[in-house]
């Protein structure tokens, strides 16, 4: 790993599942964290931590922006609200929209007006990018797929790669499932199986591009270093799992059953085009570009993985 000798590194989305995972991580390779926020830091593990700094931020340009852009060795952007947190309503679906797109324009700007750019821009983006329709594996020359998903992924990149200026090095990380047992979708897998009631969707079949939360945060620290690392990466394990396969392994670690599958209306009539895109569908994607960088799984298979979350 390069050695950071107190590089400052800006951080929108720090708060969040991976984000957590990723300051205590920059934290330890000894980096200094500027923190955008505009949640309490209260509860994060580093929230005293002497190297960490948050600043109150609402997602817009601002000049005080520019300023830490231009002390910034890398601008890290996770910002964006949680996409399963509630039913895709027409004012959900503008948050959502508003939260990624706009946090992203914001940081673009600051980083066009900064005297003094950073090295590279790293930008949260999803596996939700590419098409539930096929059961072909997709790679990062793969084009989008359809649905809202699809298209706020795909908007959401486009802005990044539109609006930062072109002398910037852009990582766009297309997150899978992240596995960890402090949030996400695991606990929530757990505990109706710790109850004997838990299941898969539909038919189960779906296929679940998954990856632990370990190498989630390792792959965007080796991308960040890696110089010759730019465009799309999928951050997801080579291991490739149906939503099935999935539930029952965790059932196994729990020594519990797993056998009530939801039926797919049920979903469809509770939750709508978000039940249908993300628990019904789901797609094969490839994970060879990121492995060509150099980056060496630490839990390439579900196995491991579950062995050390349990």
């Amino acid at each position: 790993m390069v050695a950071a000798k107190q590089k400052q590194i800006l951080i929108a989305g720090a708060t969040g599942l991976i984000g957590q995972e990723l300051v205590s991580a920059l934290l330890a390779a000894g980096y200094k964290i500027v923190v955008l926020t505009h949640s309490s830091l209260r509860d994060a593990p580093w929230a005293n931590h002497p190297s960490v700094s948050s600043i109150e931020w609402t997602g817009i340009f601002t000049n005080w922006l520019v300023r830490e852009v231009e002390k910034s060795y890398a601008v890290i952007n996770l910002a964006g609200q949680n996409i399963a947190a509630k039913p895709w309503t027409r004012r959900r679906r503008m948050q959502l929209i508003r939260s990624r797109l706009g946090t992203t324009r914001a940081l673009a700007k600051a980083c066009h007006y900064a005297q003094k750019q950073p090295n590279v821009f790293v930008q949260a983006s999803a596996t939700g990018f590419y098409s539930t329709k096929t059961k072909d594996t997709q790679n990062e020359s793969t084009k989008k797929g359809e649905g809202f998903l699809a298209r706020l992924t795909a908007d959401w990149e486009s802005v990044a790669q539109h609006e930062l200026p072109s002398s910037i090095r852009l990582v766009l990380i297309r997150t899978g499932v992240v596995l960890s047992n402090k949030g996400g979708m695991l606990p929530k897998l757990t505990l109706p199986i710790k109850l004997m009631i838990g299941g898969w969707f539909g038919n189960g079949k779906q296929y679940v591009p998954w990856i632990h939360i370990h190498d989630e945060v390792n792959a965007i620290i080796h991308l960040m270093h890696t110089e010759s690392a730019s465009g799309p990466f999928n951050i997801v394990s080579p291991q490739a799992i149906s939503q099935k396969e999935l539930v029952k392994a965790v059932a196994k670690k729990l020594k519990r059953a797993a056998w009530i599958p939801i039926p797919a209306p049920a979903i469809k009539l509770l939750l709508g085009q978000m039940g249908y895109e993300l628990l019904l569908s789901g797609s094969l994607v490839d994970s060879s570009k990121l492995v060509q960088t150099g980056y060496n799984f630490k839990y390439p298979t579900l196995s491991k993985a579950l062995d050390n979350l349990f």
